[in-house]
């Protein structure tokens, strides 16, 4: 299969799961694959910890004083932290009843987990302070040179959280950030039906159970941007899709 790589955007219209009607659905089919990088990988950030390093300092990424932030995450050429979306489907499987695990953001030694998270615009957003340190969530998007603050939180000791619904304005991605400690970065994207996945450490994803018929997948990045591939899909049919950012 030929994908079509298109132009860096985190701007596209945000989805909404009214119009989604959940169906059963006995000849669906498969979209498995992986996601690969090509190219020289980026160097991490590197941030010095101000505050609070006996905890913070705990975290993996942890050395001398530093956190080392990468945002292309890839292990033998497979990348993770994409987002695998079919757009246009407007009727089959319903969501998981874990939906909402996918939009829940835990602080771990000030790391934000997990790094990607899903979630229903318009519905609720969790955040659980873990650590015995004050975290001051912060949630945005970016549109244009406009950022649009959504919440603005702090979270002053540890078993705290945050539970609210988001209504993105204009893009599909919510920026999660944390106020005191800027090493902490995690990403929501929007989605409009059950076909999602998100790719795992060795950059594979599956979407199973999907109605025939033909749909654009998305696959997005959060700072490598996003591809589109056009696919058809028939009866009880395993299609093998691979995506490759450079």
């Amino acid at each position: 299969m030929r994908l079509v790589f298109l132009l860096i955007t985190l701007v596209f219209s945000g989805g909404s799961a009214a119009a989604y009607n959940a169906v059963a659905i006995d000849d669906g089919a498969t979209i498995r694959g992986h996601v690969t990088y090509e190219g020289l990988i980026p160097e991490a950030d590197i941030y010095y910890m101000q505050k609070n390093p006996r905890v913070c300092g705990q975290a993996i990424d942890a050395h001398a004083g530093t956190r080392s932030v990468s945002m292309v995450r890839v292990h033998e050429r497979m990348l993770r932290d994409v987002v695998l979306l079919l757009d246009g489907v407007n009727e089959g499987k319903p969501f998981p009843k874990d939906f909402s695990d996918f939009a829940a953001f835990r602080s771990r030694w000030c790391t934000w987990d997990p790094r990607i998270g899903v979630f229903v615009n318009g519905d609720p957003i969790t955040i659980i302070n873990l650590d015995p340190v004050v975290h001051n969530p912060i949630g945005y998007e970016t549109v244009g040179r406009a950022r649009l603050n959504h919440f603005n939180v702090p979270l002053h000791m540890e078993g705290l959280q945050f539970h609210q619904p988001v209504e993105l304005r204009k893009g599909r991605v919510l920026k999660l950030e944390c106020l005191q400690h800027q090493f902490m970065h995690s990403w929501i994207f929007a989605v409009d039906n059950p076909y999602f996945a998100i790719a795992g450490d060795r950059g594979d994803f599956r979407i199973q159970d999907i109605p025939p018929g033909s749909y654009s997948l998305t696959a997005w990045h959060p700072t490598l941007g996003r591809q589109s591939a056009s696919v058809t899909l028939t009866a009880n049919q395993t299609l093998e899709v691979t995506f490759e950012f450079r």
